[in-house]
């Protein structure tokens, strides 16, 4: 059952493509609001038939299997490149209703907002290729400093200052504006400390060289769709930083070091376990695991027992992330719960075991 599980998980990491599909289907068939339906309206009833992710890891994966798997986020990566163009092309050659123009604006941040995952894969892989491929596809939308600034994050995860887990209380509008100055920022004494260290000169610069990326992007958009292009891609660059920034939000909002010491062991991180965005997202929903080991393969993570768990999907959280006391109360409340279960479970724990051993080996692990 568990073989089969996993071998139904494999498959369904095509399903990375599917935002881009839809982009282009509702398009075609003048429906161009199909992205934003399927995942902020569609994925939560969906998840209620599919359920959740219970399909084993990876752990070693068949040469031909291997091949696959790595071959999903390249895979993307050159759909990506096709839709790219035509995106620009179909901008200027057709004319559409104002909220025909909108619908067409989210779908394509849902697409951008989702490359930024398959980007972070990329950017954690063992292969030269697939990290620049990473770095190139965020790049495309703008983004073009996260291999730097995601240093730091996983360098001072489980911080309130300096690091990336938001203070409950900080809405998600405050915290995108002082994360992303905050990023930038890092990113740039990053790279100033690397040329310093290796006595290059700035036009040894990694960032502004990769800035001339979304620049060349943005005369792509002016020239095939005039002014109106040139704003739609500026758009997406903006919305794409935003949903960079309220992804971390959710994925760390009220975890750290001091004040929930407990998450250590599940990498100060919310998990979700929904079966298919954890295949559209290449499990990028297994953060926790992913910050116990940052270089283990998306096809190598899986929703650890015991974990505090997001009160639902990404999509979900996203919008009542758009309402800070709604989402402060939701959020609050399921991390008091989470605490209470597991404080319960270490006194069990601790109370049937004669010696204590249990409880040493986690104070000891814990250093």
């Amino acid at each position: 059952m568990a073989m089969r599980s996993r071998n139904i998980k494999n498959a369904g990491y095509l399903l990375a493509l599917l935002p881009q599909l839809l982009f282009v289907i509702g398009v075609l068939i003048g429906f161009p609001w199909l992205a934003v339906l399927f995942f902020f309206a569609l994925l939560p009833v969906v998840r209620l038939f599919v359920g959740n992710d219970e399909s084993p890891p990876n752990a070693t994966p068949s040469p031909r299997l291997l091949f696959f798997l790595r071959g999903v986020p390249r895979l993307y990566f050159g759909a990506w490149l096709f839709l790219l163009p035509w995106t620009m092309w179909m901008l200027g050659s057709s004319t559409f209703t104002p909220l025909g123009y909108a619908g067409i604006g989210v779908s394509f941040w849902i697409v951008v907002s989702l490359n930024t995952a398959v980007a972070h894969e990329l950017s954690h892989a063992s292969t030269r290729l697939d990290r620049t491929l990473g770095v190139l596809l965020d790049a495309t939308v703008g983004y073009f400093h996260f291999l730097e600034e995601h240093a730091n994050h996983h360098a001072r995860t489980g911080h309130y200052i300096g690091g990336d887990a938001a203070k409950p209380g900080l809405s998600v509008y405050r915290y995108a504006v002082i994360r992303y100055a905050h990023s930038f920022v890092n990113a740039w004494e990053y790279e100033t400390g690397r040329l310093k260290h290796l006595r290059l000169s700035w036009v040894s610069n990694r960032l502004l060289c990769r800035l001339f990326i979304p620049a060349a992007i943005a005369a792509g958009f002016y020239y095939f769709a005039g002014w109106q292009g040139l704003v739609f891609y500026t758009a997406e660059i903006v919305g794409a930083a935003f949903s960079i920034q309220a992804i971390t939000y959710l994925q760390h909002w009220g975890l750290s070091q001091r004040y929930t010491p407990e998450l250590q062991d599940f990498g100060f991180a919310w998990e979700d376990g929904c079966w298919m965005q954890a295949c559209v997202t290449l499990n990028h929903a297994y953060h926790g695991q992913h910050h116990l080991n940052q270089r283990q393969p998306f096809y190598k993570l899986a929703l650890p027992k015991g974990a505090l768990t997001l009160p639902a999907s990404y999509p979900v959280m996203f919008v009542l992330a758009l309402f800070p006391p709604a989402f402060d109360r939701v959020m609050a409340a399921r991390l008091s719960k989470w605490r209470t279960d597991y404080q319960a479970q270490e006194e069990l724990i601790h109370d049937s075991d004669c010696i204590g051993a249990a409880r040493i080996a986690r104070l000891l692990r814990k250093g």
